[in-house]
């Protein structure tokens, strides 16, 4: 039962959601030894379900619904309504070859904070005072993590911090926990629990002169990013992973206001200060970014607000870095601020904008008011991009 329950938790939070029938087939035959459930799904299916290999898909049947790890299904099941499941999927579902399962279609785009995994036993542990968790080195590599550093771990309302160790080579879908973690996560082998990474995050800001023309409400694009920065700390304090945010500028030149700092308040502090100047040095921006973060651990990711276009270089050259962060493993989310409001247009480079997210595995937005902005910063706060489920490239 808690192995139905951690599968089917907050990612069937949403209500109402959309459903399509599918009809059971078997899976392939390298799937049928996987400890959790899988599905396979024709491409057509994954866009339509919106779900993306190695993504969770919440499948039902009769009271009972499932978290399946999705993959790629066989190109002959194009055109049909058909899902290929492994043996644990119809066990927990209680379906046989055949059957109809209800697929619940996600209406946004997947991204997760949270990578789910098989529970293991750590005997080596056993006498170890502080929870540890054992992964695999593709699992750790997904993670952004190394031997001795901490990483979250959450099972229903159960969360704590755990000392991460190399796990068994092949051992790519279990997170091996000692008694000492099982006991405080109330979980027993064979149960789920969910690995949280923490996050580097670098909030990259225009800071050009445009940045000072209103945003609507009395404020300008600069007063309405500082109030959403306040936000997205705020939320960063509350979530308590251990994340480092920093925020990094770019004007007539770059400056780094603050450098990664697990210290909400001061690094609240430090962001009420931006001021709006001069050009728009996208590139020199990015660039500077990508060097504080070569070295960090744990997920990185970049959120880059901007209401212009770069003018100390070619867009060319901006997406050039955005190749690198992505061989570096960092996730750039991005957000053009302004136009579009009654038919307004827009003066910042969307195309740009688009792309950079694109490339890195990250998502763009556009907002056009006070309130949108904050809303957005805050959903971001909580928004980490795991590569393993958004299907972005290593």
């Amino acid at each position: 039962m808690k192995f139905l329950q951690a599968l089917t938790g907050r990612r069937d939070a949403a209500p109402r959601r959309p459903r399509i029938a599918l009809s059971v087939a078997p899976g392939f035959k390298e799937d049928e030894a996987a400890r959790l459930p899988k599905a396979r799904l024709c491409r057509s299916l994954r866009e339509r379900l919106n779900v993306l290999p190695g993504s969770l898909l919440s499948l039902v049947h009769e009271e009972r619904t499932v978290g399946c790890r999705v993959a790629a299904g066989a190109t002959s099941d194009e055109g049909e309504a058909r899902v290929r499941l492994n043996p644990k999927a119809r066990q927990l579902l209680g379906v046989e070859v055949g059957s109809e399962v209800d697929a619940v279609v996600a209406l946004s785009p997947i991204s997760s904070s949270a990578v789910p995994l098989e529970v293991g036993d750590a005997a080596g542990d056993a006498h170890d005072a502080e929870p540890v968790v054992r992964l695999s080195e593709e699992m750790r590599r997904t993670l952004g993590l190394s031997g001795g550093e901490y990483v979250n771990l959450q099972s229903g309302e159960h969360r704590l911090p755990a000392r991460v160790e190399a796990g068994g080579a092949d051992d790519d879908q279990t997170a091996g926990l000692n008694p000492m973690a099982r006991g405080m996560l109330q979980v027993e082998v064979g149960d789920l629990v969910e690995v949280v990474p923490y996050e580097t995050l670098v909030l990259l800001i225009d800071a050009s002169g445009s940045m000072d023309e209103g945003l609507g409400f009395m404020k300008s694009k600069m007063d309405a990013t500082r109030e959403a920065i306040d936000r997205l700390i705020a939320g960063k304090a509350r979530s308590r992973e251990r994340d480092l945010v920093g925020v990094v500028t770019f004007g007539e030149e770059c400056a780094l206001i603050s450098e990664p700092l697990a210290d909400m308040a001061a690094l609240a502090r430090r962001a009420r200060g931006l001021r709006a100047c001069g050009r728009t040095a996208m590139f020199e921006g990015l660039s500077y970014t990508l060097e504080v973060l070569e070295e960090a651990n744990g997920l990185r990711r970049v959120i880059l607000l901007s209401d212009g276009c770069p003018t100390t270089t070619g867009s060319s050259l901006v997406l050039d870095l955005a190749a690198k962060a992505r061989d570096l493993g960092v996730v750039i989310d991005t957000i053009g601020v302004g136009g579009a409001a009654r038919g307004k247009g827009v003066s910042f480079d969307e195309e740009l904008l688009r792309g950079i997210a694109t490339v890195t595995g990250g998502r763009f937005s556009h907002v056009h008011e006070v309130k949108a902005l904050e809303e957005e910063f805050e959903l971001l706060s909580d928004a980490k991009r795991v590569r393993l489920l958004t299907g972005g490239a290593r």
